[in-house]
């Protein structure tokens, strides 16, 4: 059941959501205010539940996440030339993509860190 949650956690499209809540923020004129805590808490929550899987299946998933928001992406979101210059909507996708990797991975590395010194001490 945990393998499971984990998956579906590592699976959820959060660049694809990321680019969907801030484009259509701005198609309304408003400002993403939730945007940034929301892709932190992203980031913590699945770097801590995915910490005990092996680092090929972690780079699997996360590819997968990647392509499930690209094509997200294509049917959802227009690829406005004004918004998401000069690389356009798939450059952006892949972009915050890297960053929730890469952000995933350093809380990875400090979740475990923290929870061998806290096992070493009892």
């Amino acid at each position: 059941m945990k393998r499971l949650i984990i998956g579906i956690l590592s699976l959820f499209p959060v660049p694809f959501l990321f680019h969907f809540y801030e484009y259509n923020s701005h198609l309304a004129r408003q400002h993403a205010d939730f945007l940034f805590p929301i892709f932190l808490v992203f980031i913590i929550v699945v770097g801590i539940s995915s910490r005990n899987i092996k680092l090929p299946l972690f780079f699997g998933l996360n590819f997968i996440m990647t392509v499930i928001s690209l094509i997200f992406g294509y049917y959802f979101i227009v690829d406005d030339g004004g918004w998401f210059k000069p690389f356009g909507r798939d450059a952006a996708i892949i972009f915050v993509s890297i960053i929730y990797i890469l952000g995933q991975l350093i809380i990875r590395v400090f979740s475990k860190h923290g929870h061998t010194n806290s096992q070493s001490n009892k």
